[in-house]
């Protein structure tokens, strides 16, 4: 993840922490429930105020949680004080401190789509050697805020490939996927839409 991103993330935490926890994904935490069994052990790649982390936790599931931002972490830990102990300051592409096929699986929300695409291939093959059974992506499809280079207005580099090579990136690195029906940004933000896909471990 570039640098510029991450201090973006740094500078404004408290702000994006309020924002992030004045909504539930519910729909997504459904296919979570339906993809893996309670009690599984789950990777989160970019945590944020720490939201999903705590209702995964709640739900019965074993959650190690990661992101880039120390902040943000910060935030999250003061947030849901149950997280202790489940959080971890790590920027993908990354040596994932954990042995091989550690988790059932992993999840993210609005995290992998802010790495460039040279850098998500290394970022999903160590993912992919971490996890035994797949995981459960939220991506963009549309973000009318972010320009021909692929940044937005604060140089946060967001990486808008259509679906399609999404999947092709994804099946390079040893997944399946399968993709849901695009959704309506849950933050209410016109123009912007989401998909969450669906991935199996191949190999």
């Amino acid at each position: 993840m570039k640098q510029r991103t991450i201090d973006y993330y740094e500078k404004n935490a408290t702000e994006l922490c309020e924002r992030y926890e004045s909504v539930s994904l519910d729909s997504f935490h459904q296919t979570l429930k339906e993809n893996f069994e309670p009690g599984s052990c789950l990777l989160e790649i970019g945590c944020g105020s720490g939201r999903d982390a705590a209702r995964a936790v709640s739900s019965g599931f074993d959650v190690a949680a990661i992101d880039a931002s120390r902040q943000l972490l910060t935030e999250a830990q003061k947030l849901h004080p149950e997280l202790e102990g489940r959080l971890f300051q790590m920027a993908l592409p990354c040596q994932l401190p954990f042995a091989d096929k550690t988790f059932a699986g992993f999840y993210s929300v609005a995290c992998l789509m802010h790495l460039p695409s040279n850098d998500l291939y290394s970022a999903l093959s160590e993912i992919h050697r971490v996890v035994r059974h797949g995981g459960l992506v939220s991506l963009p499809v549309c973000r009318p805020d972010v320009n021909s280079s692929g940044l937005d207005e604060h140089g946060r580099v967001f990486n808008l490939m259509p679906v399609e090579e999404w999947k092709r990136v994804f099946a390079a690195s040893g997944f399946d996927a399968k993709v849901g029906s695009v959704e309506a940004d849950s933050l209410g933000r016109e123009g912007v839409s989401w998909v969450t896909i669906s991935l199996k471990n191949r190999t």
